[in-house]
């Protein structure tokens, strides 16, 4: 039975909603049950980083499709915080007294190096010493993978170097960017492979270079690859994401699609003429065809393995 508007309190920016985020809201919902209360994540928009630094930061989600994410994790209530400069100088006390009690807290989850209030003075402690502990307070440890610890910053190192199944591990998902379609040059439609130019409101991307890539468009999947890069074979200089659909020739502009990222293939190349360009395209298809197939055997394999 729920205790009458108390709440589990999860804090945090959720950048990425990677694996780390997960076991936090997995660790918070089990709270919320066992406590009987409802559970709220409180966030921040803009980042405070943002804010405290006065200037914009690399996100690996635009913040409307985190809000999507922790949706899709069950979580129904969100207490945004309008993050600003006389936010960032108020005191931890300050701070928890304004924008924490008002939600009636019983339980407090954070991350471990959970900082907070001017300067980041504030920490588990002091949320753990305020009014003689008013809430119960659980800090949880980072998830770990290897030897590392899993971060947004850790993400976007690994983005930048194109390592995507590290990415995707991290994320516990399929890395991805979605967008609108539209109309460009039709260069690829013109030399045999058509492809869809991405209009998006996110600004941080894999490094540049050719992908694998799983396209999907009005609740179908299709298996494709993408290039991130400026076109340098036809002295381009705007970066384009641009996605070959394999078996797949309609005009699609103005649909919204979601791109998931496979694997890198190659770096993006300038090449002496457009026969040059037509050969490497074959075969960056030729190589995410054989790893579908790959991807394809091991869930027939998966399959047959429980089986009775």
């Amino acid at each position: 039975m729920l205790k009458e508007n108390s709440k589990t309190l999860l804090i945090g920016n959720f950048d990425g909603v990677h694996i780390g985020h997960q076991s936090l809201i997995n660790f918070a919902q089990q709270i919320a049950n066992d406590s009987g209360t409802q559970l709220s994540v409180v966030t921040f928009n803009p980042h405070p980083r943002e804010v405290i630094l006065n200037k914009k930061i690399d996100l690996i989600l635009p913040y409307s499709e985190k809000i999507g994410l922790l949706s899709e994790l069950s979580i129904k209530s969100v207490d945004e915080i309008k993050f600003s400069k006389e936010i960032s100088k108020m005191s931890p006390e300050d701070f928890i007294e304004q924008f924490l009690e008002k939600n009636n807290p019983i339980n407090i989850v954070v991350g471990k190096d959970f900082r907070f209030g001017i300067k980041a003075s504030g920490d588990v402690d002091t949320l753990k010493r305020y009014k003689n502990s008013k809430f119960n307070v659980y800090p949880i440890d980072i998830e770990k993978i290897g030897d590392k610890k899993v971060s947004s910053t850790v993400i976007k190192d690994y983005l930048k170097d194109g390592l995507i199944p590290q990415v995707n591990k991290f994320l516990g998902r399929n890395y991805y960017i979605k967008g609108k379609v539209v109309e460009g040059e039709k260069r690829g439609r013109e030399i045999g492979f058509p492809t869809n130019n991405l209009s998006t409101d996110w600004n941080f991307f894999p490094k540049s270079g050719v992908y694998v890539t799983h396209i999907i468009l009005n609740c179908k999947k299709y298996n494709g690859i993408t290039n991130i890069g400026y076109r340098p074979t036809f002295g381009k200089k705007d970066l384009l994401i641009e996605s070959h659909l394999f078996d797949f020739n309609e005009f699609i502009y103005g649909v919204n699609i979601r791109i998931e990222f496979i694997e890198r293939i190659r770096s993006e190349k300038k090449f002496d003429t457009v026969e040059e360009l037509i050969e490497n395209i074959k075969k960056d298809v030729l190589f995410a065809k054989k790893r579908f197939g790959e991807e394809s055997n091991l869930w027939f394999m998966e399959i047959l393995r429980f089986t009775p």
